[in-house]
């Protein structure tokens, strides 16, 4: 018997044009987006200050490359009244995804398990891009519990028009100054105008003991932790050193104001603007400020001492994610977190980075030649590992070493009656 070929191939054209009309007119699932609960510190719904108007921006433009994904934005405070909110979210574990977190907030959570480890997250592109003292700085017990954003390098703001009232040449990264180079150079521009007011050499943008104080407190070797954050070493011959420079800068050679180390940081900042001191250690924050008022500026990295390097440090920003059992959303955190903390972010947000950011590839901090020096001084970071330690012991520490700076204790003598009750702290906080 003879087929028709034609005629059978019609059939089958007919029969997989009714299915194809049978699937177009059955509904279609539609995928519902995941949404990520993100807690802000600072941030005011509806605000028009700039760091809500910026988180906003960068939301819609995350939810517009990411159409399975939505951001609901929880503002916290920075106050305490925030941390009790943050923490009971965090407790509940309703409705959070990703988060604010401050370095001691991290250790804490994450010996809890309330964190997601970012590891399996982070692509080998992040790992290549984050800078490796970052990364570290956001370990807790060996693990990485944080995405790192920007860090707040401190360096040196020095008031031009006085360097260049008393001649003296400005150092650069790469022609730094050493301890004995910048000793002479505060020396040269601690002086009397001719009105009888006086202007020193030095301060910090801090009390003494805080963190604009650190880069001095490296510069010989030594450190306040050691890397695994497990043992106050501040009393080392190193650290002890490099206290001693300090304290002579007030002591022996009087190139700091007559408060220096016992001031607020707005006070500090305030002589630095009147022209009363020539130079200020300070982070970045600063820096906004001087330029709105056109302040004759360069920004310089601390001087050298016997490790012969140059040093910074800084707060970190960072952002932490829940750790929730539903992948979906886990993953889709991580991503949110991500896009927070990369150069995109940098790029679809004007403004975005309010101090040098943690990847190689986010450079859009530097936008003017002193930013840019901030910027590059990320590489040269020393960073405290997160540590559990209370606001007493801090501020005994601080207290313990406005005494060396006053000369009624040694370097020695402070760190002796500190450095037990810093060591207890760090031991019973391990897991």
């Amino acid at each position: 018997m003879r087929r028709s070929y034609p005629f059978f191939l019609s059939l089958v054209l007919l029969f997989s044009q009714l299915i194809t009309a049978c699937a177009a007119a059955s509904p279609q699932p539609v995928a519902i987006p995941v949404t990520i609960t993100f807690y802000k510190r600072g941030y005011e719904p509806g605000g028009k200050d700039s760091a809500s108007t910026a988180i906003d921006q960068a939301v819609a433009a995350f939810e517009k490359s990411h159409a399975d994904i939505r951001i609901k934005v929880v503002g916290v405070p920075w106050t305490a009244n925030g941390d009790a909110q943050l923490e009971a979210a965090i407790a509940s574990g309703q409705d959070i995804h990703v988060m604010s977190i401050r370095p001691a907030e991290m250790v804490r959570f994450a010996r809890q398990g309330k964190l997601s480890n970012i590891e399996p997250y982070l692509t080998t592109q992040d790992q290549e891009d984050f800078y490796t003292n970052a990364l570290d700085a956001a370990r807790v017990d060996g693990k990485i519990y944080a995405w790192p954003l920007w860090v707040t390098a401190v360096s040196i703001f020095a008031n031009t028009e006085l360097f260049q009232q008393q001649g003296v040449s400005l150092p650069t990264l790469e022609n730094p100054w050493n301890w004995e180079t910048f000793v002479d150079a505060a020396k040269r521009l601690t002086f009397q105008r001719s009105d009888g007011s006086q202007v020193y050499g030095f301060t910090a943008s801090s009390k003494w003991g805080e963190l604009e104080y650190y880069p001095l407190f490296y510069i010989d070797g030594g450190r306040i932790l050691s890397p695994d954050g497990k043992r106050f070493v501040q009393d080392s011959p190193e650290g002890l050193s490099a206290l001693q420079k300090i304290a002579d800068l007030y002591q022996v050679h009087r190139v700091t104001p007559l408060d220096f180390g016992s001031v607020d940081q707005a006070t500090a900042r305030q002589q630095f603007k009147d022209g009363a001191v020539a130079m200020i250690m300070s982070s970045p924050g600063f820096l906004r400020d001087l330029e709105v008022a056109n302040f004759p500026l360069a920004v310089l990295p601390p001087p050298t001492g016997n490790l012969e390097k140059v040093i910074t440090t800084g707060a970190f920003g960072m952002y932490a994610v829940y750790n929730s059992t539903d992948p979906q959303e886990l993953k889709a955190a991580h991503e949110f977190a991500r896009y927070l903390t990369g150069s995109q972010v940098a790029q679809d947000v004007p403004g975005w980075q309010l101090a040098p950011g943690l990847r190689k590839s986010n450079t859009s901090y530097a936008t003017t030649p002193q930013r840019e020096i901030i910027a590059r001084l990320v590489s040269y970071g020393v960073y405290e590992p997160p540590s559990l330690v209370s606001d007493a012991t801090l501020q005994r520490y601080g207290a313990e070493l406005e005494m060396v700076i006053q000369g009624s204790k040694s370097p020695q003598e402070a760190l002796a009656a500190i450095a037990p009750m810093y060591q207890h702290e760090l031991d019973m906080s391990e897991p």
